[in-house]
């Protein structure tokens, strides 16, 4: 997974290799908030607030773990 900062929002979105243009999910610090937002757009789409960055991008990416860890499954169980 990688990420990209955009200089205007300051957003990071995270990609992952396999659509490296389409993003997965971002961290973002609100104005008006202590701490970070995270969200994730795969799966049923999750998120939450974190207290700084780092905690922020390892939800996200626990999150993006465990879609696609349910995905492989699913793929598994679809293919017997």
């Amino acid at each position: 997974m990688h990420s990209k900062r955009c200089p205007h929002t300051g957003v990071v979105n995270f990609f992952t290799e396999a659509d490296p243009l389409l993003a997965v999910g971002s961290v973002a610090q609100p104005r008006a908030a202590e701490g970070y937002a995270w969200r994730c757009y795969i799966g049923e789409e999750a998120g939450g607030l974190a207290p700084n960055r780092a905690v922020a991008e390892a939800r996200l990416a626990r999150a993006i773990h465990a879609v696609s860890a349910g995905l492989r499954g699913s793929e598994a169980q679809a293919c017997r």
